[in-house]
């Protein structure tokens, strides 16, 4: 099973309907599949019968967001959950409002800049956007990996250092703390020590940490929603090849960072703030 599947969830109201939260269920674990999943993985991780499931599948086979390969006996998404959320950021403008400010951040550093944002709800972290500068002939591939590992990745550590600790530790335990690399940090007090001072300082470092040869700084973006709370909606980070920028170089481009992301701040999307608002959150 898919840890995407298994985030943990607010309290179910009396009016929800359970087939359809199953039903996103088994959208996120085939978003999360790599080849595609058979029924009986399905029913077998939803704890479900192979007959609920199959009306489940059915149903959105004929809504065209799933397909089945009759040869293999495998199911897979279609690309319509994918247009479905490209038209959302396009009608939220949120892309349109902050391609210049990661453009000008790409273009002055030459390096590849990612934005993330933070699913409603505040338990997901997602890639959204990225720009790669074009100073420089060497480049990381932007979409070379998709998870944010919130111990490895300079996004993630900006994230959950914005957060209180033991909402980051469930957070992290439920991610899992798996080393990546040999500089891969795993204990949980030098976690809390790093964080702390990602906290203190308003950026974060990942040196080879999630991969070898990679390195990033990442700085959150924080907005005012519209019930009065400030809270980090998203995170810019700059990455690089390690042959070319030592960790003190990143650490140098912290500046220009932050700036970005107060610009990004200040200029967030009402709408997404409104979204962002109907899940405030106490820091203690």
């Amino acid at each position: 099973m898919t840890k995407s599947a298994h985030v943990a969830r607010p309290e179910k109201a009396d009016d929800t309907i359970v087939s359809v939260e199953r039903a996103f269920e088994i959208i996120e674990m085939l978003a999360d599949s790599v080849d595609g999943l058979p029924l009986s993985e399905i029913s077998r991780a939803l704890d479900l019968n192979k007959a609920i499931v199959s009306k489940l599948l059915h149903t959105l086979e004929g809504l065209q967001l799933v397909w089945r390969d009759e040869r293999a006996q495998r199911y897979y998404l279609t690309y319509s959950i994918s247009n479905i959320g490209l038209r959302h950021l396009q009608t939220s403008r949120l892309l349109d409002q902050c391609s210049a400010a990661l453009r000008q951040l790409a273009e002055e550093t030459g390096e590849l800049v990612r934005l993330a944002i933070v699913e409603p709800g505040g338990k997901r972290l997602v890639w959204v956007q990225s720009f790669a500068g074009s100073k420089r002939s060497l480049r990381i591939d932007p979409n070379y990996t998709l998870r944010i590992g919130l111990h490895t990745h300079a996004t993630g550590k900006a994230w959950i250092s914005t957060l209180p600790f033991s909402e980051a530790l469930a957070l992290l335990l439920h991610d899992g703390l798996e080393p990546l690399t040999i500089h891969s940090k795993t204990s949980i007090n030098d976690i809390r020590a790093e964080l702390d001072a990602v906290r203190e300082s308003g950026f974060s470092v990942s040196y080879e940490e999630n991969e070898l040869g990679v390195g990033a700084v990442a700085a959150p973006i924080m907005a005012s929603t519209l019930g009065g709370v400030t809270e980090c909606v998203g995170v810019v980070s700059l990455a690089a090849p390690s042959n070319r920028m030592s960790r003190a170089d990143l650490e140098a481009c912290s500046p220009i960072v932050m700036a970005t992301t107060r610009r990004l701040g200040e200029t967030w999307p009402l709408d997404a703030r409104a979204r962002s608002g109907a899940f405030p959150r106490i820091v203690t």
